[in-house]
């Protein structure tokens, strides 16, 4: 398992290139991947714009922008990132998928389209990632799988659980999986398994320092993380918290 910082991580593979831009619990996180038709984006936190431009990324080579959820540190970006798009003339259509009834990127479309629509020279598809359906871009194949995530204030606990998703990607035949923001389950162990590469969140340092209802249905540790990256082949952790 690699070492991570908060940001600019690769991984090649022979099909599949991974750059983790950025992630860092509650402040940001926007994971890129790349093959050799194409580039998706996988969440859009703040500084998306920032951390494009510093790689170096071809911005018309974007196909679509997938969301595991819509925590504003997993989708604040969106609006700066379309309002980029839209100066720079754009004129190639761009995918947007989230989880159903996810109201904080349906709402942030929505509202950019409300405004810009008439002078953005690009198409904008607002659609649903399903679980179980197939999705393809880029050459790559993108499969949505439920993953269980429920918001949480401090002083406030544990809230209701939000619609959230993790993806399976493949090309050809290499698999890279992308966990989300999750608790412990079997749909999150089911794919990871196997994977050539998985980048998994860890927001808690170690399981004794959170409840096992915060384990279940808010975050992993970097131990229960570690636990299930090992069945891929590799792995790496991400979207840690703080440190004191």
């Amino acid at each position: 398992m690699p070492e991570n910082s908060d940001y600019s991580f690769s991984w090649d593979g022979e099909s599949l290139r991974v750059k983790i831009l950025y992630s860092r619990a509650g402040f940001s996180q926007h994971i890129l991947i790349e093959s050799d038709r194409g580039a998706l984006l996988f969440d859009t936190g703040d500084g998306i714009l920032r951390d494009i431009i510093t790689c170096g990324l071809d911005k018309d080579s974007i196909e679509a922008i997938f969301f595991t959820h819509g925590h504003f540190d997993h989708m604040g970006g969106l609006h700066p990132l379309l309002g980029f798009l839209r100066m720079i003339g754009r004129k190639k259509e761009l995918h947007i998928l989230a989880p159903e009834n996810c109201l904080e990127v349906i709402s942030a479309v929505e509202n950019f389209l409300k405004l810009y629509s008439a002078t953005t020279l690009f198409e904008i598809y607002l659609n649903r990632a399903r679980p179980g359906e197939k999705y393809e871009f880029a050459g790559m194949v993108i499969q949505p799988f439920p993953v269980i995530h429920c918001g949480s204030i401090e002083g406030k606990g544990i809230m209701d659980q939000i619609p959230a998703v993790g993806y399976r990607i493949s090309c050809g035949d290499e698999i890279v999986v992308i966990s989300g923001d999750t608790g412990d389950c079997e749909s999150l162990r089911d794919n990871v398994r196997g994977a050539d590469f998985a980048i998994i969140e860890a927001t808690f340092a170690a399981s004794e320092e959170a409840t096992d209802e915060e384990l279940k249905k808010v975050h992993l540790s970097e131990d229960l993380a570690s636990e299930i990256g090992k069945t891929a082949k590799e792995y790496i952790l991400v979207h840690k918290g703080c440190r004191a």
